[in-house]
């Protein structure tokens, strides 16, 4: 699913770059805003114990949070390196996107998944750097955010249901982005690479629900509650 460099438009990809960007600068100033916030009930909950303690109190909870987002990151990456060629387009391969949100909000799921896609492109050649912006709109936002909030508005009804609509949204939604972007870029003719696309993420959807459903409860019985 990840787009290299000379696959798209030019403008597309400029365009797509500068989303990406003003996207991953707004759910950034929503993670600090909500640190901010955690931290100032923390300081009231703790109210009557020295400001030293306070501060080292805060000091070890945004250490732990910090460890458990760079979890969920090294788990994702691991996650995406089992890629399945699809000839007439890029690749299959399990997002992740639903399990970063779920665990840890949809801002910071969406900093998450971007960046991992920044690791994979500079450092591994996985997706190219003109491409980011595309693949970041594919994976983080489409993949990871709005899945977020499917989830979110079934999960009240029946959780598991919530968790596979949403990992089907997220692998679906992805690839037939990534293949219109392709498409519009004259790169590949839509109606051919469509069966091939859909039939192979048809079961990277089914397969990322299960392993999504299983390293929630993982992680949920680590560290208890995670964020809704």
């Amino acid at each position: 699913m990840h787009i290299q460099d000379g696959f798209l438009n030019n403008n597309l990809a400029g365009s797509m770059f500068a989303g990406a960007v003003c996207m991953f600068g707004y759910c950034f100033g929503k993670m600090l805003k909500t640190v901010s916030v955690v931290s100032e009930n923390l300081v009231t909950n703790h109210g009557n114990t020295p400001i030293k303690q306070n501060i080292v109190f805060l000091s070890k909870k945004s250490k732990q949070n910090f460890q458990e987002l760079a979890l969920i990151a090294t788990w994702i990456f691991a996650f995406q390196m089992f890629n399945v060629p699809i000839q007439s387009a890029t690749s299959a391969h399990i997002i992740g996107g639903v399990f970063a949100a779920i665990l840890a909000g949809p801002f910071a799921g969406f900093i998450i998944m971007s960046s991992v896609l920044i690791v994979q492109a500079l450092f591994f050649s996985d997706g190219g750097l003109l491409a980011l912006g595309a693949n970041i709109f594919n994976m983080a936002l489409v993949g990871s955010f709005i899945s977020y909030y499917i989830y979110k508005n079934i999960k009240k009804t029946n959780y598991v249901l919530a968790v596979f609509t949403a990992c089907f949204f997220s692998v679906m939604g992805a690839s037939l982005s990534c293949l219109a972007e392709l498409a519009f870029s004259n790169t590949i003719i839509f109606s051919k690479a469509f069966k091939d696309m859909t039939t192979m993420h048809l079961i990277v959807s089914l397969l990322e629900s299960i392993i999504t459903l299983i390293l929630i409860k993982l992680f949920k019985n680590l560290n208890g509650d995670i964020n809704e």
